[in-house]
């Protein structure tokens, strides 16, 4: 791990953003920085924490797949009597 790096000539609306990021987000700019150097050289991934279901995605087999589509068919359907026109 490098100890220490110096950036120079770091242009002033670089170094408001990166300060006015650092403290909305309550970290040091150095953190703040790390963090960034991190997701632009693609070392981490820009949203760590993921909402999605991407981690499920390919998993059923084609039969689980079936069921799933047969069980959850009915919710195709709108009743008329909730969603007038």
């Amino acid at each position: 791990m490098i100890a220490q790096m110096t950036l120079r000539h770091i242009p002033d609306e670089v170094g408001k953003s990166l300060r006015m990021k650092a403290k909305k987000s309550g970290r040091s700019m150095n953190r703040a920085a790390i963090e960034l150097l991190e997701v632009a050289l693609e070392i981490r991934a820009r949203d760590s924490k993921r909402r999605d279901l991407s981690r499920f995605a390919g998993q059923w087999n084609p039969e689980e797949c079936r069921t799933f589509e047969r069980n959850t068919r009915v919710f195709e359907q709108i009743d008329p009597e909730v969603w007038p026109k």
